[in-house]
């Protein structure tokens, strides 16, 4: 099983785990790599094995294209875990919550389905973006993130890293604005809502829209701050993963099969 994953372009294990751990599957957000992740991961370990999803176009994977679907980012994804065995929980934040959404999807008739998922920063499936097909300037690109308040200012001026990373940029936020769930989409499993109270790109109303995506039981929780509020709250959302990993584990009344 270890080496499945180690051998796949499209997931990360960063931390060793305990044999019998439960899983937890990480979806980064528009312009994310799997490292954003490290530290989650450090965090949770070895309770916990925590899987980072590495997207086309990033970081060990920069020579490939990049994907602008996120369905197509899904079934890359679904492909690389089928064999890998049944996580516990799937986890997205941003643009990761919809991919994270379709891969759950994906993969429901399959063993390797989602227990439970966590969604964070992202409107209900069903919900179209705000965002337009995709930004006509590189300068509209490094304002929005300003504005979502995500990336460090330093690499915002460091003109060689942005010209690496802005195509992915785009390429993402396109996938995102292209993106639109069936208003009957559902998984499963119980899904959990997170959600910051002045992020721009999500209101309460959107984020409460995932729960017409479960045929399980939903919860919304607030957080103080914008887009990236689990970075100013990490104790709480690990709390949060704590109880939801819990919860889908007494579902079954077996940690994870072998």
């Amino acid at each position: 099983m270890a080496t499945k994953i180690e051998d796949s372009t499209w997931l990360r294990r960063y931390h060793d785990s305990a044999p019998d751990a439960p899983r937890l599957v990480c979806f980064p957000f528009a312009g994310g790599s799997a490292s954003y992740f490290f530290g989650l991961s450090k965090r949770l370990q070895p309770q916990v094995e925590v899987i980072a999803v590495q997207y086309p176009g990033r970081q060990d994977r920069m020579g490939e294209g990049c994907m602008e679907s996120v369905r197509e980012l899904a079934a890359g994804v679904a492909e690389a875990l089928a064999p890998v065995g049944p996580p516990t929980v799937f986890f997205g934040h941003s643009m990761g919550a919809l991919v994270a959404f379709e891969t759950a999807m994906a993969l429901s008739r399959s063993a390797a389905a989602p227990r439970a998922l966590m969604v964070s920063a992202s409107r209900g499936a069903s919900v179209p973006s705000r965002r337009a097909d995709s930004f006509t300037t590189d300068e509209e690109l490094i304002a929005d993130l300003r504005e979502l308040n995500g990336t460090d200012e330093q690499l915002l001026a460091n003109t060689a890293l942005m010209d690496l990373i802005l195509p992915m940029l785009r390429a993402d936020y396109r996938a995102v604005a292209r993106y639109r769930g069936a208003p009957d989409a559902r998984v499963a499993c119980p899904i959990t809502a997170l959600a910051g109270d002045c992020d721009p790109l999500v209101d309460e109303v959107e984020a409460a829209v995932w729960e017409r995506h479960t045929a399980g039981d939903f919860r919304l929780r607030h957080f103080p701050g914008g887009h990236f509020f689990l970075d100013e709250h990490q104790d709480d959302v690990v709390g949060e993963l704590n109880l939801l990993m819990a919860a889908a584990l007494t579902d079954t009344g077996t940690g994870r099969p072998a």
